[in-house]
């Protein structure tokens, strides 16, 4: 909207300028380089917001990896072993499935806890897909707990997470990154 406003700004001022008989052509290329010279501040000024906009939302992503680290080391051994040539099997399952459900539960209020930074427009889709992740994560928790070691019936918990990661690429994108997989960048 600036640059349509700059451009018809130019435009008559290029036209005033034509208009006027009297002016000489030293005065008519000052008024084009002083346009052009305010065509570019503004052009630079709307850079400059998107890229403090990407900033804030790739700072975003990184503090919610971060924050998710923190408290996802049994969930990811746990999905490891079941998923591993040789997974654990009886008490020993149990264990880790038990862990692996408080480790879900944990994250599940990790994102849930926090605050999706002001990113104009674009607000309400990181905290949707936020809000998102954190319901899938709960999901995931009970899913493990009811059922130790079974791949099976967890999958329809891992497509909502997926699902809530994809919504999450979606808001990357939507800023100008690229969109990430989130459950990639936390596991492991």
């Amino acid at each position: 909207m600036k640059k349509w406003v700059i451009g018809l700004f130019a435009t008559t001022m290029v036209f005033s300028l034509a208009a006027c008989g009297n002016v000489s052509d030293e005065q008519k290329d000052e008024a084009k380089s002083k346009v052009e010279s305010a065509k570019e501040k503004a052009s630079s000024k709307v850079g400059s917001a998107k890229q403090k906009l990407q900033t804030k939302a790739m700072d975003f992503y990184t503090d919610v990896v971060d924050k998710v680290n923190e408290v996802d080391q049994d969930y990811d051994a746990y999905i490891a072993d079941i998923t591993s040539d040789n997974p654990s099997k009886g008490e020993a399952l149990n264990e880790m499935a038990d862990k692996a459900s408080a480790s879900a539960d944990k994250i599940s209020e990790k994102l849930a806890s926090i605050k999706v930074p002001d990113l104009g427009a674009k607000t309400d889709n990181f905290k949707a897909s936020l809000q998102s992740l954190s319901d899938g994560f709960a999901e995931k928790a009970k899913t493990i707990k009811e059922n130790p070691g079974d791949t099976k019936v967890v999958e329809a918990a891992d497509a909502k997470l997926q699902q809530a990661s994809d919504k999450l690429a979606t808001a990357l994108e939507g800023v100008g990154l690229s969109g990430a997989n989130i459950l990639n960048d936390i596991t492991g």
